[in-house]
């Protein structure tokens, strides 16, 4: 009988860590859930469609190595005309 009893403490026991564990991973969905809620408001009030980002994230690395191309000639160009004018 000594060892029912024990074996219930223990389950009891478990059952309890279980429903704290429970109540601890409801919270980080909770709040997982409202952060990307909160992400998804961002996007949208910036003009962009969540379903598609990863192909405005590729436009948009296009269009800057486009920005930084074009303004690395302007520099090289700007530091020629620098370079003539010193000798």
């Amino acid at each position: 009988m000594q060892t029912e009893i024990e074996k219930f403490k223990e389950l009891t026991d478990k059952v309890k860590g279980l429903g704290e564990k429970k109540i601890r991973l409801e919270e980080q969905y909770r709040s997982k859930k409202e952060a990307l809620t909160t992400l998804l408001k961002e996007i949208k009030a910036a003009g962009f469609d969540p379903s598609k980002l990863k192909e405005t994230i590729a436009e948009k690395e296009g269009q800057l190595k486009n920005q930084i191309a074009s303004f690395e000639q302007e520099v090289e160009k700007i530091s020629a005309a620098i370079a003539k004018i010193e000798n």
